[in-house]
């Protein structure tokens, strides 16, 4: 079992790891966009401003952050009405199921036997070498941050396949259906908790940019 999940975590994260960090640096942004939006124009009060209201395209920043929210959610390639599917839309569809099995699959390769392993997992070395730098800076960072990516991938596929959405909601069958859309975005974003929970996610999605990254790396290094 370990053995097939080390090779479904390598194979899949080998063609989109790029993807992945993609996603996650963009949410990352994305997690403080009302305080950023709220800093730069000090004169608007922007909770009295729906959140797509026109007056919103004379914000300073609000440009910036509508091009990164297009490439968080569709790489760019938006579709041309609201429900339908554009290429965009399906990659980064399958970007985020990708990344799911990947999370699910790291848990089970790295899940510590005793606690002498635990505290291995927990201690990110800084005194033992560069690859073992690199090696605690992918896996005990992930460990720390698994959670939290799971939850934003979990929410995130519901934009992305009906067949997860129908799903989803038949779990949260207790949430009204005129508050879904609102506790689905704040479940997604960390918006449920105020600034504690926005600081997390944002170091959740941050981290996670650099786990392929530090996966890219000791993947070529073990190849040499």
């Amino acid at each position: 079992m370990r053995k097939f999940c080390q090779n479904l975590h390598k194979w899949i994260s080998l063609p989109l790891g790029i993807l992945f960090s993609v996603v996650c640096l963009s949410g990352a942004i994305l997690v403080f966009e009302q305080e950023v939006l709220q800093a730069l124009n000090p004169q608007v009060d922007l909770s009295t401003l729906r959140k797509h209201a026109p007056e919103r395209k004379e914000l300073r920043g609000y440009a910036f952050f509508q091009t990164t929210l297009r490439v968080h959610r569709w790489l760019l390639d938006a579709p041309q009405q609201k429900g339908q599917r554009s290429l965009g839309k399906e990659v980064v569809g399958y970007t985020t199921l990708g990344m799911t099995i990947v999370l699910i699959s790291g848990i089970i390769i790295w899940w510590p036997r005793n606690r002498k392993v635990l505290r291995n997992r927990l201690a990110l070395s800084t005194k033992k070498g560069a690859r073992r730098f690199w090696y605690d800076s992918h896996v005990s960072l992930g460990f720390y941050v698994t959670i939290g990516l799971l939850v934003m991938c979990l929410t995130g596929l519901v934009w992305s396949f009906p067949w997860w959405r129908e799903w989803f909601w038949n779990i949260f069958d207790f949430i009204p259906a005129e508050e879904r859309k609102r506790f689905l975005y704040t479940l997604h974003t960390g918006a449920w908790g105020g600034i504690t929970t926005k600081v997390l996610y944002f170091l959740f999605a941050l981290i996670g940019a650099t786990l392929p990254l530090t996966g890219y790396y000791l993947w070529w290094k073990r190849r040499k």
